[in-house]
C-alpha cells in the first residue's frame, strides 16, 4: 500500500542505492515496478563507494560499477545514474546522500528504495530520523522476508515518524552474488547470462571488455595513505578530519623513537579515528554487525566504542590486513599490557599531535621526546584520573597498561623486559 505524501502534481523521485557489482536485470524491473505502482518519475541508481556495514572480500572498482549502470540503464527516461557517493569517497550514510538530492531537487517528493533485509533494519541506521523525515522508505518481500514481516517493521516505523511503502512485487530471482559466481567461469558464462535475461547485454559486454570478476583472490582497492585519506574526509568533520592528520604526522615522526615502522604509524594515524563521528546507536549497530560483544566496561563507555568498532572496519571493510595497524586502532584509545612500538607510538601522537590543547600537553610532548614510557605512564595517569574523577569506568586495559609501567619503571627495566 502506498503512503500518501504531499500534494498532487510534486514530482517523485526515488534513490536507490547499491554495490551494484554487478547492475542485473533483477535490479531493473524492481525499480521499474516500484516506479508504477508508486507513481515515479525517476529513479536514481546510485553505486556506493565503500558499503558502511558490508563485509565484501572483493568488488569491481568504483568507476566499474558506476559504468555498467550507465550501460544497465541507457537513455530510459526513468532512470538516472549518479556518482554522488563515488565522487564524495570513502563510505558514505544514507542521511548524508539524502540530504545532498534535497538540496538538488528540493520540490521533489523522495523515496528511498531498500533492500527487505536492510528494511527490518532501518530503524537502528545512523540517523534514522532524519532518513524518516528525507524520504518515504520502501520495500518489497525479497530472500526470505516475507510482506508480514516487512508490513510489521513498516508499522513500527511510522509510530517512530517514518512514512512508508510495503509493496507485493513478485520476486525476480537473481543475485549479483551468485552472478559473480558465474561470471568467473570466463566469457562464455557472461554471453550466457545476457541470453538468459539476468544481465543486461551491454553490461555483459563490458564485464568482457573489461575483465571483471575473473580474479581468483579478492579485489583490494584501497591500499594507500591517499586513498584512506580521502576515506576518511567523506566520513568526519572538518576538526576531526584535521586531527586525523596532525596524529598521523606525528606518528610517522615519533615513530623511529619508538622503534616502530613510519609509514604504518602515519597509516595507523590516518585511519584511528575513522568511526569517531558516528553516533552511538550508528557504532553499536556496526558492533553487532561484526558480532563483537563489549564486556562491561565497554558496554558503559561510548567513549571507547569508535576505536573498537573501527578496527573491525578497517580490517573488514577497508581490507587493511597488516595486524600491527589493527591493534593499534584498536588499543589508541585504552592501551594494553604488551603494546608493541607501533601501539605505542600511536597511543602517544593521539596525546601530542600538534591541535592538542589541552592543560598538561607541554608536558606530554616534553615527555615524548624522552620515549614512549614516559610519556605512555603519564598519559595513562592522566586519563585514569580523569575518569574516576568523573565517576566513570576504567576499562582494565588502561589500568593493566599502566601497572606494567610503572612496575618496569621501579624494577629499573622498559616495559618489554629490557634493561631501562
Amino acid at each position: 500500500m502506498e503512503e500518501k505524501c504531499g500534494a498532487g502534481g510534486e514530482k517523485r523521485y526515488a534513490l536507490f542505492g547499491g554495490t551494484f557489482d554487478p547492475v542485473h536485470t533483477g535490479h531493473l524491473r524492481l525499480a521499474r515496478e516500484f516506479a508504477r505502482r508508486l507513481r515515479l518519475d525517476k529513479v536514481v541508481l546510485m553505486p556506493t563507494y565503500v558499503p558502511p556495514h558490508k563485509r565484501k572480500a572483493s568488488m569491481a572498482p568504483a568507476q566499474d560499477r558506476l559504468a555498467m549502470c550507465r550501460l544497465a540503464v541507457g537513455d530510459d527516461p526513468l532512470f538516472a545514474v549518479s556518482d554522488l557517493e563515488i565522487r564524495r569517497g570513502g563510505a558514505s550514510f544514507t542521511a548524508d546522500t539524502l540530504a545532498a538530492l534535497h538540496e538538488q531537487e528540493p520540490d521533489a517528493v523522495w523515496y528511498l528504495l531498500t533492500g527487505a533485509d536492510m528494511f527490518l533494519t532501518l530503524g537502528t541506521w545512523n540517523r534514522f530520523e532524519q532518513i524518516a523525515r528525507l524520504a518515504v522508505l520502501c520495500a518489497a518481500p525479497r530472500d526470505g522476508v516475507s510482506l508480514r514481516e516487512l508490513q510489521e517493521c513498516a508499522q513500527t516505523l511510522r509510530e517512530r515518524g517514518a512514512r512508508c511503502a510495503v509493496e507485493d512485487i513478485p520476486e525476480f530471482r537473481v543475485s549479483s552474488t551468485a552472478l559473480r559466481e558465474r561470471l568467473r567461469a570466463g566469457t562464455g558464462a557472461v554471453h550466457g547470462l545476457a541470453a538468459e535475461g539476468l544481465l543486461p547485454e551491454a553490461v555483459a559486454e563490458y564485464v568482457i571488455g573489461r575483465k571483471l570478476y575473473t580474479g581468483k583472490g579478492p579485489v583490494k582497492t584501497m591500499q594507500t595513505d591517499e586513498q584512506f585519506t580521502e576515506i576518511i574526509r567523506g566520513r568526519l568533520t572538518d576538526k576531526r578530519f584535521r586531527h586525523s592528520l596532525a596524529v598521523a604526522e606525528q606518528a610517522a615522526r615519533l615513530a623511529p623513537l619508538y622503534g616502530a615502522d613510519p609509514q604504518k604509524a602515519r597509516t595507523a594515524g590516518i585511519l584511528h579515528d575513522i568511526l569517531k563521528d558516528e553516533k552511538p546507536a550508528a557504532l553499536l549497530q556496526i558492533l553487532r554487525d561484526f558480532d563483537i560483544i563489549l564486556d562491561n566496561a565497554e558496554r558503559v563507555s561510548p567513549n571507547l566504542w569508535h576505536a573498537i568498532a573501527g578496527a573491525a572496519f578497517i580490517e573488514r571493510v577497508l581490507h587493511v590486513d597488516d595486524p600491527e595497524i589493527v591493534a593499534a586502532v584498536r588499543y589508541h584509545t585504552t592501551g594494553r599490557a604488551g603494546m608493541s612500538p607501533l601501539e605505542k607510538t600511536l597511543f602517544v601522537a593521539d596525546f601530542t599531535s600538534a591541535d592538542r590543547k589541552y592543560d598538561d600537553v607541554e608536558e606530554m610532548r616534553r615527555l615524548a621526546e624522552k620515549g614512549s614510557a614516559p610519556a605512555m605512564e603519564y598519559g595513562l595517569a592522566y586519563t585514569i584520573r580523569d575518569l574516576a574523577e568523573r565517576g566513570l569506568a576504567i576499562h582494565p586495559d588502561a589500568v593493566y597498561a599502566y601497572n606494567e609501567l610503572v612496575a618496569a619503571r621501579l624494577e629499573g627495566r622498559t616495559a618489554d623486559g629490557g634493561k631501562a
